[in-house]
């Protein structure tokens, strides 16, 4: 078994491995809006943090692929995946009932650029979990 190094041995065969870490540097960018707990610009900063301390370097860093509408309609409805692709800030007092119905509002609210958000946060989980299920060594 390999010593020495940050990680610990992580697979059947006892090798370490490099973390894997899914990062969009855009993903700071977007806005819940006030008062909302959710403050994606945080994510930035624990980026600059795990830089700063020399972290990134014991990681394999990967930019997330966004997910396809394809990839997000295997986990969920056709007409969910379209509501989010199609619902802004302008438009969100004309599809009310929609909102209710996939019970977006305080808790999840619409936000600029709230569907590419989605497909990037998704590209991260779905290339996470390929990496984990494909067994990719990085």
């Amino acid at each position: 078994m390999e010593t020495g190094g940050n990680s610990l041995p992580s697979g059947p065969d006892g090798v370490k491995r490099k973390v894997s870490y899914f990062y969009d540097p855009e993903v700071g960018n977007y806005y819940y809006g006030q008062g909302h707990p959710m403050k994606p610009h945080r994510i930035r900063m624990t980026h600059a943090l795990l830089a700063h301390y020399g972290l990134l370097q014991h990681m394999h860093v990967l930019k997330p692929n966004p997910a396809r509408d394809k990839d997000l309609c295997r986990f969920h409805a056709d007409d969910y995946v379209a509501f989010l692709r199609s619902i802004t800030p302008e438009t969100q007092q004309e599809q009310l009932r929609q909102l209710k119905r996939f019970n977006v509002g305080e808790d999840c609210p619409v936000f600029d650029g709230l569907y590419s958000f989605c497909q990037t946060y998704a590209g991260g989980s779905v290339g996470g979990a390929v990496k984990l299920n494909h067994d990719i060594v990085t």
